[in-house]
């Protein structure tokens, strides 16, 4: 591309202060064998942006290949980054103005010969050559769980072939264990029937999905946008040709055995939210060591949570799925 060359010389964070910017330009002109110069007084606020994107305009200046001596291209990327523009960033801030004594001719010199290596640099730099290669449009979705079934409903829905492959002979994962969903409307008493089931059923109809239960991916070859994906379903073995592969495999429960200080492991009535949600939908909340109705039912939030023992994080699920499993009792 024919280049037409500006350097765009930021006065903020004291550089202006620091430094001769006089001398500066003269560099530019007779070394860098740039003529087309500018100062702004914060070249990353919008009235920065501004004065250099008037510049590249065609009807302006047409400018195409630009040095910003200001901060660190390290920062302000964003705000400094112009779209099919060959863009050299001098920092002049980090690498003399706050690491070496201001207005010194040493300070100066370290100014001016960071602007020399950058306009040489800006004349041999060319835009980048996009990389062009086929891409195979079938979708990969690992996971059936509520997630997986919600990717491959929406790309199947946008027009596009999926392969949603799940490691269990069921789709659903635990969302299809549930008893039942969190209430989602107000006055959030009425629990719901968990909307996994049409999502189950959405996908098992729909033309442009592909499901494949008690499968797991062995192996993934290729490149980027023409994949090899080998699956096992079955005792059987297939070789599909996919371009993008969405990973929602799920989570697992924390093993609760590790939390023998509230008790699990050590009475059969110290149950995890998941064994309630199995004996909910069983049918009958009971003591699991006597088969009675409990007169009480006791709920421990973060077990295992938000500690530096177990797991740091919020669980996340847990105070919902404990506001719901209370709604069962009563």
């Amino acid at each position: 591309m024919e280049k037409k060359y500006g350097v765009y010389l930021c006065k903020g964070c004291g550089i202006a202060e620091a430094i001769d910017f006089e001398s500066l330009t003269k560099v530019i002109k007779k070394e860098g064998k740039i003529q087309h110069i500018k100062e702004g007084d914060i070249l990353c606020s919008p009235a920065g942006r501004d004065l250099i994107l008037e510049d590249l305009k065609p009807e302006g200046e047409g400018i195409n290949a630009i040095v910003i001596a200001a901060c660190s291209p390290r920062v302000k990327y964003e705000e400094l980054d112009f779209p099919n523009v060959v863009v050299e960033r001098c920092s002049l801030r980090e690498l003399a103005v706050w690491t070496q004594e201001p207005q010194v001719e040493t300070t100066q010199l370290l100014a001016e010969d960071y602007l020399r290596m950058s306009c040489a640099r800006v004349k041999k730099a060319e835009l980048p050559e996009p990389y062009q290669t086929e891409c195979d449009k079938t979708i990969l979705v690992i996971g059936g769980g509520i997630a997986g079934l919600s990717a491959a409903l929406e790309a199947a829905n946008d027009g596009y072939a999926v392969v949603l492959v799940e490691k269990e002979a069921q789709l659903g994962g635990f969302a299809a264990k549930m008893h039942r969903q969190t209430p989602s409307s107000y006055p959030y008493t009425t629990l719901q029937e968990p909307a996994v089931f049409k999502k189950i059923h959405a996908v098992q109809n729909h033309p442009k999905i592909k499901v494949m239960t008690a499968a797991t991916l062995e192996k993934l070859d290729g490149q980027p946008g023409l994949l090899d994906a080998t699956i096992k379903s079955n005792g059987n073995v297939d070789t599909l040709r996919v371009g993008t592969v969405v990973v929602a495999a799920g989570w697992k429960p924390y093993d609760a055995t590790k939390l023998t200080n509230l008790g699990y492991g050590l009475s059969k009535d110290v149950i995890t939210n998941i064994e309630m949600e199995e004996m909910a939908k069983a049918g009958k909340i009971v003591r699991p060591s006597d088969g009675k109705a409990p007169e009480a039912v006791a709920f421990i939030q973060c077990a295992g949570s938000r500690d530096p023992e177990h797991l740091p994080y919020c669980s996340d699920f847990c105070c919902m799925a404990s506001l719901k499993q209370a709604l069962y009792v009563r």
